[in-house]
C-alpha cells in the first residue's frame, strides 16, 4: 500500500478566464505576475495566436491568446482584459517566460482532488499544448502544457 501522506490535501492555483466556454487552470507557482495589457506590440510573421510582444523586467515577454491557439476565431479586446505572465517551467527554455491573455481577472482557489472530474478534451485539440481537460468545480478547464507552448514559440516566433 502507498503512502499518499507526501501529497499535498490541496494545491493553490489560478483559474484565468478565456474568451470561450473553457478556462485555464494552473497552480499559483507557474504565475509569476498578473499585469495590465497595455503596451503589447504586434510582430510580423508570427502565429495568429501569438498577440505580440512586451517589455516585462528588462526582457522581451511574447504575448498569447490562448482562445485562438485552441481553434477559435478572432477574439476582441475585453476592457478588463490582463496578462497572466508564467514560468515556463522547463529550466533550458530560451524563453523563461510567456504572458497569456486573460479576457478578465484571474481568481485564485484552492483545488481539491474532489472537485476535479475528467473530461473528453475535443479532437481538434490534441495536437495542442495542453496536458488535460477537465472540469473544476462544475467549470469546464484545460491545464497548458508550458513547456510545449515553448517548443511551439520557437518553431512559429523567430524573434
Amino acid at each position: 500500500m502507498s503512502d499518499t501522506s507526501v501529497y499535498p490535501r490541496e494545491v493553490h492555483g489560478l483559474v484565468i478566464p478565456l474568451q470561450m466556454e473553457v478556462s485555464l487552470l494552473l497552480p499559483n507557482a507557474a504565475v509569476a505576475e498578473i499585469m495590465d495589457s497595455h503596451g503589447v506590440s504586434a510582430l510580423p510573421d508570427s502565429p495568429e495566436w501569438v498577440v505580440g510582444e512586451m517589455d516585462w523586467r528588462q526582457r522581451r515577454l511574447l504575448v498569447v491568446r490562448f482562445e485562438m491557439l485552441l481553434g477559435e476565431s478572432v477574439v476582441a479586446k475585453s476592457t478588463r482584459q490582463c496578462i497572466v505572465v508564467c514560468h515556463m517551467l522547463d529550466r533550458q527554455a530560451r524563453r523563461p517566460f510567456v504572458g497569456i491573455v486573460a479576457a478578465n481577472i484571474p481568481r485564485l482557489v484552492r483545488i481539491q482532488e474532489s472537485m476535479l472530474e475528467g473530461m473528453m478534451m475535443p479532437e481538434n485539440w490534441s495536437d495542442r499544448p495542453l496536458r488535460a481537460a477537465l472540469r473544476f468545480d462544475g467549470q469546464a478547464a484545460v491545464i497548458p502544457d508550458l513547456p510545449a507552448l515553448e517548443r511551439e514559440l520557437e518553431v512559429g516566433v523567430t524573434a
